[in-house]
């Protein structure tokens, strides 16, 4: 198989090197170069496969050489990862607008950056083969009857998960309504929400129209946030619409991921009804456990499959050695610390049994 070629575009001299040895351990060549217009030549002359690029330059600032990059007819095509040492939520939003198919933000671990680069990679190779829209979607639900337990961080990392292991678009909703948590722990807006765009008429809501309420927050993870704020949740049909708005978006290929929060209502209850599989979270505690298993005897009432519920363990108050369930949990997700999340995501065989559960 032929090496893939990167080109890594930073005015730091021990960041170009720290990425370059990483890249080049895993099988990479690489092409560095020193600033904007530098890199702007190596794109030319070399045609990499993908390039790493730095967002604060002197002079030409990454946004611009994106830019060009995008608007050029013979590199449009070639994928850009934006790093930053910055978290303004408007500079990923640059970012994207510009052309980007990634960003992630300094500092990063190692496999971080190889598993994005490596996402990437395959995206790129799905639409030159055509092969982006060719793929089956499903609608999978995270809940917990008890607060507190990380159903919201569990989904986004069960959503990264499985970008970076099964090469799949997904769409990530929040409906832990009205306030959520997704919006604020990713970084994003909430100008066009969940609630606005099932407020919208029926006969609007296509796939190119549900598109326009999304935010980008890797190459193949769009999110659709809560609104953030105490707002009504509008007309009685909200329910079919959300029907008809997951079915666009399975029928489009995408995985679509939705966080329900612990509250059972309507829309929620759709939700479920609506999923192939249904992730009842725990803590493992006596209480979180309690609920989730007084949910899950009673939840045919609520017109939902118990073969669709699958409990899992986020032990987000550390490790319990016997957990008390009816039904034995299909994953148990260990504790971790906020800087070692991602490690998890990549390595830790709890995530990755969700993600081939969800296949």
């Amino acid at each position: 198989m032929t090496q893939k070629k990167i080109l890594i575009i930073d005015d730091e001299f021990p960041m170009r090197y720290l990425i370059e040895h990483q890249l080049k351990r895993e099988g990479f060549t690489v092409t560095l170069a020193k600033d904007g217009p530098d890199g702007l030549t190596a794109v030319t002359q070399h045609r990499p496969d993908l390039v790493v690029l730095d967002v604060m330059m002197p002079g030409m600032d990454g946004f611009e050489v994106c830019q060009q990059i995008k608007t050029t007819p013979e590199t449009a095509q070639i994928p850009v990862i934006f790093l930053t040492a910055s978290e303004v939520k408007e500079y990923k939003t640059r970012a994207f607008a510009v052309g980007a198919d990634d960003y992630l933000t300094k500092p990063f671990m190692a496999e971080e950056l190889l598993a994005h680069i490596s996402a990437v990679l395959k995206r790129s190779e799905r639409i030159k083969t055509g092969l982006l829209t060719s793929i089956s979607g499903r609608i999978v639900s995270l809940f917990s009857p008890k607060g507190g337990v990380g159903t919201t961080t569990l989904s986004i990392q069960l959503a990264e998960a499985i970008i970076m292991h099964e090469n799949k678009p997904v769409v990530l909703i929040d409906l832990d309504l009205p306030l959520g948590g997704i919006a604020p722990m990713l970084n994003l807006h909430t100008q066009r929400n969940i609630l606005d765009l099932l407020k919208a008429p029926t006969e609007q809501l296509s796939l190119p129209f549900i598109r326009q309420y999304t935010q980008r927050h890797r190459a193949d993870l769009l999110v659709v946030p809560a609104p953030g704020s105490f707002m009504g949740t509008g007309s009685k049909d909200i329910p079919q619409k959300l029907e008809l708005l997951l079915k666009q978006l399975v029928d489009g290929g995408y995985q679509v991921l939705l966080d329900l929060g612990s509250t059972v209502n309507e829309l929620t209850r759709t939700a479920m009804r609506q999923s192939d599989i249904v992730f009842v979270v725990t803590s493992g505690q006596p209480v979180a456990n309690k609920l989730c298993e007084a949910f899950m005897r009673d939840a045919t009432q609520l017109g939902i499959e118990s073969r669709r519920l699958m409990p899992v363990v986020n032990e987000t108050h550390g490790r319990i050695q016997n957990i008390d369930l009816n039904r034995l949990p299909v994953a148990r997700i260990p504790h971790t610390s906020e800087r070692s999340r991602t490690r998890l995501w990549l390595q830790e065989q709890g995530i990755r049994k969700l993600v081939s559960i969800v296949r």
